[in-house]
């Protein structure tokens, strides 16, 4: 669950995408193949925070088991939803949450709106990067992800 919460919270991806076996990592990207939306299919640089942390994930991602429905990240969203329980959270706070704090601290930042997009996989709703533009380079997603300071974890 460490891994899942600090693996999220420096990409942005949902609960499902990086449970998925379909996802692919690496020391450099994350390939969403499968997502909710065809803007979720993308390809997530690695922040420089959590690359040593890549391996252990995919070795922890094994041992998950999907539920009746095949989702594999069920389990590990109810340990979440216990886990902040006992923090002391309430409801409002869920897995998703950490997509919004991603997207916030994208937003201040400086993160063109766009390039936030394509890094959490949003669709973009004007015509010109909408519908024309092929997405952010991997590099100028990089640069953006890379952005993303947690104190207590880059202290």
């Amino acid at each position: 669950l460490k891994l899942l919460i600090r693996i999220a919270a420096y990409t942005g991806a949902r609960r499902e995408e990086l449970c998925s076996p379909t996802t692919v990592f690496d020391q450099d990207t994350i390939s969403i193949v499968d997502s909710k939306t065809s803007a979720g299919i993308r390809t997530v640089p690695v922040h420089d925070a959590i690359k040593p942390l890549i391996n252990d994930w995919v070795a922890a991602r094994k041992n998950l088991k999907p539920n009746k429905f095949g989702d594999m990240s069920d389990a590990i969203g109810k340990r979440f939803g216990r886990l902040k329980t006992e923090l002391g959270y309430d409801k409002s706070l869920v897995f998703h949450s950490i997509r919004a704090t991603v997207a916030t601290l994208l937003e201040n930042a400086g993160v063109p709106e766009g390039v936030s997009a394509d890094i959490v996989g949003h669709e973009k709703p004007n015509m010109t990067y909408g519908l024309y533009s092929g997405g952010a380079s991997l590099d100028v997603k990089r640069e953006a992800i890379n952005l993303l300071k947690y104190p207590e974890w880059d202290a």
